[in-house]
């Protein structure tokens, strides 16, 4: 007999925890929706209505569905179980309905995405399988219980609509023979293409388990057995007479890859347990995640092929295969042939690939391998600092200066420390204080910055910056916030172009959380009133200004870009058209010079937590691209608040270099510091770290000024590097633990490619391999080093500010020891 009442209580529940959630939880990040507070009205666009319009009512009318569908089970929990997995499956599927009313294309990057859906709805889900539980409990008290017989209650008057569906979705009665054989022909046909591509695969590394060619045959054939095992097993124990077998059998996939991303998870923690931090909690959402939208595909694809197979295969006792001269075909035989079947269908070999050799290039280039090169084809490192001193802060502070001035003498230090980058922040508000016009002045700064870095062999990566969308985002001093603190502004986009539609400007656990800040950037994302085709004309414009510029070593699009409203489809999909589009703008920018290096960062997401589902692998078929995340571990990441460290340095550094290598980029760090009391500061380990992975980055910041907002209301010097006495307004002398570390000897270009190197303040060992003289290494202080090795020719030592160059030439493989 059905429960009447089953459905409509699992979507009131349902709803209740969305509009919970969307109450307490404005981010999105955690609840089932996003509501930030922002005007429906007026629809700029379908994206802006997409969650209310689309995944909500599509949300609740699956579960709906499916749980009227399967509401005639017998066993309470049983029943409660496959509306449990309605929930998760249906969350998925409204959440990629959504994503392509907001983002069409990207399907498969789309479709990855409602694995982090599915993983929350696992969570929401929890309440609608309390209440289902508890409701057919009632129910069964309630009603007598059911006939002896064996065979179905015939309908009565008015069944019509039950018939109908039962002849559409036979019901359960075999074991799950053809439910496990589906889910392991079409796990082991796409699995490893769709598991591969995983957009968080670099987070989590290989597994043994994991489906995908790159695991090996071994490791495919054991996931796809696993795949049918846990199908067969779930679909045995999830059906009942009355249940359809094309939703058990879906919803029993579904359950089988969730299973094979938890065992996934099992196996890789001791491995992520080893690294002494607490990735291991997000490791396992990140093994989950995937595994799920991978699930809600075979659990589509399974419903749907049984659902069409005749009700008569295979009965519960009948064999598999007709049995021949008397031998029946028992469970582990027919289990066998399944597993043979996967086994065949799996590939073996991943299809090659051919890569064309890089661009030429007056300035940086990348190596076949991915190495930032010059030139000549030397490898260089990039190590310097951020140049905040051209930035247009909003001004917290009346009586200070948001910035302190910019002259020679900062290069000039800078030179003194050994530094060969400076990572140079523009602010698009002083850029293009209107629409279309372009400040000369400010534009005669940036180029002035660039020549006086180069006069002190300083490169210049050209950073359009922002923090928190813009200064637009202040909030009136009468804001009253329920959740968080008024926001008071920080840097980036001109008033121009705000479109906050009403959001609250309030601080939702931090400045990049703020629902304007949120919705502000998913504007941006979407290219409302055109705002993103300006800034991408303004790349245009810069990469023509400096198109022949050889000391420009690239253009870093956007710094720390907001994850809009519904992350990661702004954050992932968006924003890498937007990448593509300014890179295209740069290109076009630079055709009477030469293509420079592009610098793309992952959402600020990633400063905060140091991961992040990044952008589309193929978010443009441009190769001169360096991925330049923020390694802020262990310093200013929001685990850093709880006492908790979540990815540490050590695990933040591999988790950039194999995100660079899932893109085929290059590496750098682009803002990596701000430890608090230098005394106390790991910043060796970070330094150590680097020149491990042969890395450059560039420190956060040269020059801070008491007025700046980051500074605080309670800070009593400016720094981080050059500090400032708020008091007086005197420069103060440099950390000397910071100048330590950051004047530590390096190659600053090495013939070939490095393949070692060690360092510490007073010595440097590097190994490498190639034939030529580019060899440049930087050794601090006024003691000539002393120098060694082998496969070296004509080395010298020759004292600059601050510090000595130790210059040669090399053949085949070479190292170069020196020591103060």
């Amino acid at each position: 007999m059905r429960n009447r009442w089953l459905s409509p209580i699992a979507v009131v529940v349902l709803a209740a925890v969305i509009v919970l959630g969307a109450a307490f939880d404005p981010s999105g990040l955690a609840a089932p929706y996003t509501w930030t507070g922002a005007d429906l009205l007026p629809v700029a666009g379908l994206w802006q209505v997409a969650a209310p319009a689309v995944y909500v009512p599509l949300l609740l009318a699956g579960v709906g569905v499916l749980a009227w569908v399967v509401a005639r089970g017998r066993a309470p929990l049983r029943t409660a179980l496959l509306v449990w997995g309605a929930v998760v499956w249906s969350a998925m599927a409204a959440k990629l309905m959504m994503s392509l009313v907001m983002a069409f294309g990207d399907v498969v990057y789309l479709a990855w995405s409602t694995g982090f859906t599915g993983v929350k709805a696992a969570v929401f889900g929890l309440p609608v399988l309390a209440a289902t539980w508890l409701t057919q409990l009632l129910c069964r008290r309630t009603t007598s219980p059911p006939s002896s017989s064996t065979s179905p209650p015939s309908p009565g008057p008015g069944a019509g609509p039950a018939v109908a569906l039962g002849s559409f979705f036979p019901q359960a009665s075999e074991p799950g023979w053809m439910a496990s054989g589906v889910t392991v022909v079409l796990g082991a046909s796409v699995g490893g293409v769709w598991w591969g591509g995983s957009p968080v695969g670099y987070a989590i590394g290989d597994s043994p388990l994991a489906p995908a060619p790159e695991a090996g045959p071994l490791g495919c054939l054991a996931a796809i057995t696993l795949l049918g095992v846990m199908t067969w097993a779930l679909n045995r124990r999830l059906s009942d007479t009355t249940s359809p077998r094309a939703v058990v059998a879906g919803i029993s996939a579904l359950g089988a890859a969730a299973t094979l991303g938890l065992v996934e998870a099992a196996i890789g923690l001791p491995r992520d347990l080893a690294g002494g931090d607490a990735f291991w909690a997000p490791a396992i959402m990140l093994r989950l995640a995937p595994a799920l939208s991978f699930g809600a595909l075979l659990a589509l694809a399974t419903a749907a092929l049984v659902a069409l197979l005749p009700a008569t295969l295979p009965a519960r006792r009948t064999a598999f295969l007709p049995a021949r001269k008397g031998v029946a075909f028992s469970a582990p035989i027919r289990m066998g042939g399944v597993v043979a079947a996967a086994a065949l269908a799996i590939p073996l070999l991943q299809p090659g690939t051919t890569t064309a050799p890089p661009p030429r290039t007056k300035g940086l280039t990348l190596s076949a391998d991915r190495r930032i090169v010059d030139a000549d084809g030397n490898e260089v490192l990039l190590r310097g600092v951020n140049v905040n001193q051209l930035e247009d802060y909003f001004q917290k502070f009346p009586d200070k200066a948001v910035t302190r001035p910019l002259t020679e003498a900062d290069f000039a230090g800078m030179e003194q420390m050994g530094f060969n980058v400076i990572r140079l922040a523009l602010s698009w508000s002083a850029l293009e204080p209107r629409p279309g016009h372009y400040d000369p002045a400010y534009l005669a700064r940036i180029s002035w910055a660039v020549e006086i870095a180069a006069k002190h062999g300083l490169r210049t990566v050209i950073d359009m910056h922002q923090d928190a969308w813009g200064k637009g985002v202040n909030a009136a001093p009468s804001t009253t916030c329920e959740n968080g603190s008024p926001m008071h502004g920080w840097d980036g986009a001109p008033t121009w172009a705000d479109r906050f539609d009403g959001a609250p400007k309030c601080e939702f656990t931090g400045r990049d959380i703020s629902p304007a800040v949120a919705r502000a950037f998913t504007n941006f994302y979407q290219d409302r009133d055109g705002i993103q085709t300006r800034l991408v004309a303004a790349w245009g414009m810069l990469a023509e200004r400096f198109a022949s510029e050889p000391m420009v070593a690239g253009y870093d699009l956007l710094n720390e870009p907001g994850f809009g409203e519904a992350p990661p489809i702004t954050s992932g999909v968006l924003l890498g058209r937007y990448y593509d589009r300014a890179i295209k703008a740069i290109r076009a920018g630079e055709k009477r010079g030469f293509p420079h290096l592009v610098f793309f960062e992952p959402s600020v997401l990633w400063s905060g937590l140091g991961f992040e589902v990044p952008v589309p692998k193929d978010f443009t078929d441009d190769r001169l691209l360096v991925f330049a995340p923020h390694l802020y571990n262990e310093s200013i990441t929001i685990d850093q608040g709880t006492g908790l460290t979540i990815t540490n340095i050590e695990r933040g550094f591999d988790l950039a270099s194999r995100a660079a290598e899932y893109y085929g980029a290059g590496l750098w760090s682009g803002e990596w510091g701000w430890f608090g009391d230098p005394a106390s500061a790991p910043i060796a380990k970070y330094t150590d770290q680097e020149d491990r992975h042969r890395i450059g980055g560039a420190f956060w910041v040269w020059k801070q000024s008491c007025g700046d907002a980051h500074a605080g209301a309670e800070s009593k010097t400016g720094g981080n590097l050059m500090t400032e006495d708020c008091a007086t307004g005197k420069d103060l002398p440099p950390p000397p633990e910071y100048v330590a570390e950051l004047s530590r000897p390096y190659p600053r270009s090495v013939p070939g490619r490095l393949t070692g190197l060690t360092s510490d303040q007073a010595s440097l060992t590097a190994q490498g391999e190639g034939t030529g003289c580019g060899l440049d290494v930087w050794f601090p202080g006024g003691v000539r080093p002393v120098v060694g090795g082998a496969g070296l020719t004509g080395v010298a030592a020759r004292q600059t500010p601050g510090g000595w160059r130790v210059t040669g030439c090399t053949r085949g493989a070479y190292t170069l020891t020196a020591h103060r």
